[in-house]
């Protein structure tokens, strides 16, 4: 049996569908020329985490907000819902770009971070289904035990030494995923509902002072300035947080480019069915391919799957192209089948997409210019839960000159060179991705390391 094949195409994400109605506020849109502090445009994690911390750092600095479609409405209400900075395929570019030292510091600060959000959610009272069981990392292979052990002697050597390796019978009392051969236990890693935070986020912003507007597009900006189609914004900073769709604004098509990912979810599963498949907890599980499939267990008992495939779009436009996502949905449905035969007939009941932001070198960014006032941050390849709080308290620092440790980690003022203009971007990212594909496939019936696995793993995507 394989997972209902009938789930309705709902234009929303399980998280905005199910978000409470105490949180779906809808907030008016700008209404003519203004003057502020600080603007910031988008209204997801990052732009929505950096207003929170100029309120903590600056509370006189006036803050507006603005958003094109509503609170929550990109990534920030369509991903995985894991809260986790593990960055499996970052940590050894860092350590390689940058020194074991300065890696080691950037991985430590993004772990703290998890114990942040945490703080901010307690003293703002945002329930988020918020559950820290960690993360299991699972290698069903020949070839995914030799990468996840060498993932296990990187972060050894550089003192990180929170991951415990797991048998295969140790696996399968953790959570019963068939054909487990060897696991990775790491206790950094939240299951959320990621649109829970954002919406309670603008809520207590607006709570501090900070003006939220919805419906209010950016059409140009400039330092000082910044025109949209309901007025024209003037203000000390000017601060770029749209991650994917940051292709959307001129000048800026090449910068960040989105990746497509797609998730399904099953309808709420008794407790039964759960003991069936060995989960207990709420533990997210991944496997250890390059095209890797991530699961997570939800706040009301929904198997989440998803991964498996970077989509793009050609343009940079971060809308899903449908051909290609058929051909997904059907490897996820494949993957929550093949890895929970338990549960392979649950039924599901949403399936959507995302698009998060990568650079062309793979690492995120935090940029501010004092002289000019303009300011962005993103590129944070799938991590952006827990990426975008760091990235939040970095740019809050840089804007208002307080020294904080987060202003001395690596991605302050990084910038990467843009990507390739078109054709170029499309056939380099899809011939990626097809390797990916095609290297995973090789490993799965030869049980050894496909021979351009290398080049995957030195690749962006």
């Amino acid at each position: 049996m394989t997972a209902s094949l009938d789930a309705p195409r709902r234009p929303a994400s399980l998280w905005l569908d199910t978000l409470p109605a105490s949180l779906r506020t809808r907030r008016p849109a700008l209404s003519g020329d203004t003057r502020t502090d600080v603007v910031i445009i988008g209204a997801g994690f990052t732009g929505l985490w950096t207003a929170y911390y100029l309120t903590e750092l600056a509370p006189q600095t006036s803050v507006l907000v603005i958003e094109a479609e509503h609170v929550a409405y990109g990534a920030s209400g369509r991903n995985g819902g894991w809260c986790t900075t593990e960055m499996p395929a970052l940590l050894a570019n860092l350590v390689q770009r940058y020194g074991p030292m300065d890696a080691m510091r950037f991985f430590r600060a993004g772990q703290r971070t998890l114990d942040e959000i945490e703080r901010v959610l307690a003293a703002e009272d945002i329930d988020c289904g918020w559950r820290r069981d960690g993360s299991l990392y699972v290698a069903r292979t020949p070839p995914q035990v030799a990468r996840l052990r060498a993932w296990q002697d990187m972060r050894l050597k550089l003192g990180i030494t929170d991951m415990t390796l797991l048998s295969a019978a140790e696996t399968s009392e953790r959570v019963g995923i068939a054909g487990a051969l060897l696991s990775g236990f790491t206790p950094q890693c939240a299951a959320v509902q990621p649109a829970a935070i954002a919406a309670g986020l603008a809520q207590a912003v607006e709570r501090r002072g900070v003006r939220v507007v919805e419906g209010t597009r950016a059409i140009e900006l400039r330092p000082g300035v910044v025109v949209t189609d309901r007025g024209t914004i003037h203000a000390r900073s000017v601060l770029c947080t749209t991650e994917a769709y940051t292709a959307g604004l001129p000048g800026h098509a090449r910068r960040v480019l989105p990746v497509i990912s797609r998730v399904l979810a099953t309808e709420p599963l008794s407790e039964q069915r759960w003991r069936e498949a060995g989960w207990r907890d709420r533990v997210t599980v991944a496997d250890s391919r390059h095209q890797f499939a991530y699961f997570q267990r939800t706040a009301d008992d929904r198997l989440l799957v998803g991964g498996r495939g970077s989509g793009y779009r050609t343009g940079s436009r971060p809308q899903a192209a449908d051909r290609s996502g058929e051909r997904v949905y059907a490897r996820l449905r494949e993957s929550l089948a093949e890895s929970f035969p338990a549960l392979a007939d649950a039924p599901v009941s949403h399936r959507w997409s995302g698009a998060y932001g990568m650079h062309r070198d793979g690492e995120p960014g935090v940029v501010y210019d004092r002289d000019s006032g303009l300011g962005h941050a993103g590129g944070y390849g799938g991590e952006g839960i827990a990426l975008s709080n760091l990235a939040g308290r970095t740019l809050a620092a840089l804007v208002t000159g307080v020294k904080r440790p987060e202003t001395r980690l690596f991605w302050t003022g990084h910038r990467s060179r843009r990507w390739e203009p078109e054709p170029l971007r499309t056939i380099g990212v899809r011939g990626v991705s097809a390797l990916a594909t095609a290297a995973d496939r090789y490993e799965d019936r030869f049980r050894r390391t496909a021979p351009l696995a290398g080049a995957v793993m030195r690749t962006v995507l």
